[in-house]
């Protein structure tokens, strides 16, 4: 089993990285682990080259994160919650899946179907307006990548 978590904290020793720490030393098989502070990945710019390409325009560390969600049993999302929605990092990092979008819906490519996986969220923190949002981003996002969720965790 190939397991890649999605780490949205900008903490290295942060409530999300101790929830991470705990899931890891369960998981079987490989775990690779992708900060979206630490890679260079930018956010969808929306120019459209997907539309009418299998790829995006943008090369840059995201390619890394393609192959792997291509070839993954399993996607952990993991991240601080910020005004009740995943970090701003993280988001730019996930708008960049629109490919995929783009391939099933706009080329309409019925063929296109990426491996299923199962998925996990990890929230922390929240104040006041709860995980909602986030939940919501991420239930949108999981169908997009034929992710199964199997469940949140919040604290």
């Amino acid at each position: 089993m190939k397991t890649l978590i999605l780490n949205g904290s900008p903490r290295k020793s942060g409530d999300t990285m101790a929830l991470i720490n705990q899931l890891t030393q369960v998981l079987k098989g490989e775990v690779v682990q992708i900060n979206a502070y630490d890679k260079k990945i930018a956010s969808c710019t929306d120019c459209r080259y997907c539309w009418s390409n299998h790829d995006c325009i943008i090369k840059d560390d995201m390619q890394e994160v393609y192959q792997l969600v291509e070839t993954v049993d399993v996607v952990v999302i993991a991240s601080p919650l910020y005004f009740s929605e995943l970090t701003g990092e993280l988001l730019g990092v996930l708008s960049r899946f629109q490919k995929y979008y783009a391939r099933r819906i706009i080329q309409k490519d019925s063929a296109f179907k990426l491996k299923p996986k199962h998925g996990l969220l990890i929230l922390t923190g929240g104040g006041d307006g709860g995980p909602g949002p986030a939940i919501e981003r991420t239930s949108i996002l999981f169908r997009q990548l034929n992710v199964e969720s199997v469940g949140t965790v919040t604290s």
